[in-house]
């Protein structure tokens, strides 16, 4: 058996950490940790080492304190950088259909690249994504160095999981103010299933939909119908109004047979 080389140490938090390599198994030669090919698989075993020992660590303080706070500003400022540069990109919705989380709407014209509007859906997302971090992941232990992916890249996929309710969010927000339109042939604001010549006669059409909406009397109601024309399932529309999905359900399915009596959808 060949001995394993000695100890490496990683930077963790600020400090150094030791990080054991595996040994080499007999069939495996002693190069090949030197080939420039390897370099990389190499380091990634060794920050999926220090990731793990970071996590021991911070679980023995059940993952609060100083330490605990420095991980987290170090995972937001991470999130928030990717997640900004990918918007501007627009990779976002790439990324977020990747995983499976649906489609996401277009944002109005030039909304992304708006450095503060960026930055607002970043930084709400990523604070979302740290609370289920934490609560959903860290504290079962749900997250296995073994398994492949490093810390970071697992805050990431909570990042998009939240990215996509952030969005749609939002997005129904632009839409009840006028700057966005609904995709969805059945909502109250696609009034007609026509296409849009002109900025001009898309103006028109959004001056429809915000009369539409302007008659819907509850306001649940009204954020509900918004919600899901952004996409929302019943379920989140349900936890955003703290009511019931089929109570939501009901009060889509009204609104829109109200709607049809008065010719309007």
């Amino acid at each position: 058996m060949v001995p394993g080389p000695e100890p490496s140490r990683a930077r963790t938090l600020g400090r150094t950490v030791p990080v054991q390599r595996f040994q080499v198994p007999d069939d495996v030669p002693v190069d090949w940790l030197d080939e420039p090919a390897n370099a990389e698989a190499a380091d990634r075993i060794d920050r999926l080492a220090a990731d793990n020992d970071l996590v021991t660590g911070l679980a023995w303080r059940q993952f609060s304190g100083r330490d605990y706070e420095i991980f987290q500003t170090e995972l937001a400022r991470y999130g928030i950088a990717v997640l900004s540069g990918w918007m501007r990109r627009r990779l976002i919705f790439q990324r977020v259909r990747e995983r499976g989380y649906g489609g996401l709407p277009d944002p109005p014209e030039g909304a992304l690249d708006d450095p503060d509007t960026v930055e607002e859906l970043a930084q709400e997302t990523v604070a979302k994504a740290l609370r289920h971090f934490h609560d959903d992941v860290l504290v079962p232990g749900k997250w296995d160095y073994r398994r492949g992916a490093t810390l970071r890249t697992y805050f990431i996929g909570q990042c998009l999981i939240r990215f996509a309710n952030v969005y749609r969010r939002w997005w129904a927000e632009e839409v009840r103010h006028g700057r966005a339109m609904s995709t969805d042939p059945h909502d109250a604001r696609q009034l007609a299933d026509r296409p849009v010549e002109s900025p001009e006669a898309r103006l028109v059409q959004q001056d429809q939909v915000a009369r539409a909406l302007s008659r819907v009397c509850n306001p649940n109601v009204q954020r509900a119908l918004v919600l899901h024309g952004a996409g929302m399932t019943y379920t989140e529309i349900a936890y955003d109004l703290h009511v019931t999905p089929k109570a939501v359900e009901r009060m889509i399915a009204n609104e829109r047979d109200r709607m049809r009596k008065r010719g309007i959808a």
